[in-house]
């Protein structure tokens, strides 16, 4: 079960005793990804996701939870992938430090 691979992991279950994951935490699992778009032309376009682990396996991967980072675009692969990535990795910086408050 997928849901095993993440939750009952021994650096899931180590992180939890030690404080460093808390029962409200939000958990994002990060994903990039690289595609040609056209049969003919050599053109690379990435895309990142961010991927909501707190839902079920079975809703987590649905569109609706499945959201997008960012999308680079061609025609050529980025000479410093870590410059597009910097914008999205530091609002998750910002939310991990000042945390999110939600209201239900």
């Amino acid at each position: 079960d997928v849901a095993e691979d993440i939750y009952f992991s021994k650096d899931f279950m180590d992180a939890v005793d030690d404080k460093i994951i808390n029962p409200d935490d939000m958990l994002l699992m990060f994903s990039i990804d690289s595609a040609q778009l056209y049969k003919s032309k050599a053109s690379d376009c990435y895309i990142y996701i961010w991927v909501l682990f707190d839902m079920s396996p079975k809703l987590r991967y649905k569109k609706r939870y499945v959201l997008p980072g960012a999308i680079i675009p061609g025609p050529n692969k980025p000479q410093d992938l870590e410059s597009f990535l910097l914008p999205g990795l530091m609002h998750i910086s910002a939310l991990q430090k000042q945390g999110l408050k939600i209201w239900d």
